[in-house]
């Protein structure tokens, strides 16, 4: 889940217009989607395990990047 660099970015978009208990929920969802997906998928209990936090890593340096502390690639330096 962690690669994939939409979905990131779409989370990272909705979460951040969130607070509080909204943003609680929201993610409280988001891993719940994504065990069932992954147990679905057949990964083993530790890959289960393992991924909400690689997702959230992942959704963490999404909005430090949206929130300026982190560049991209290509981005508006001059």
């Amino acid at each position: 889940m962690a690669k994939r660099v939409g979905k990131v970015r779409r989370v990272a978009e909705l979460l951040s217009g969130k607070r509080g208990a909204a943003a609680t929920n929201y993610w409280k969802q988001v891993v719940a989607t994504l065990g069932g997906q992954t147990q679905r998928a057949g990964f083993d209990r530790d890959t289960i395990n393992r991924e909400p936090r690689a997702f959230h890593d992942a959704i963490q340096r999404e909005l430090c990047l949206r929130s300026g502390h982190g560049q991209r690639p290509g981005g508006n330096a001059a």
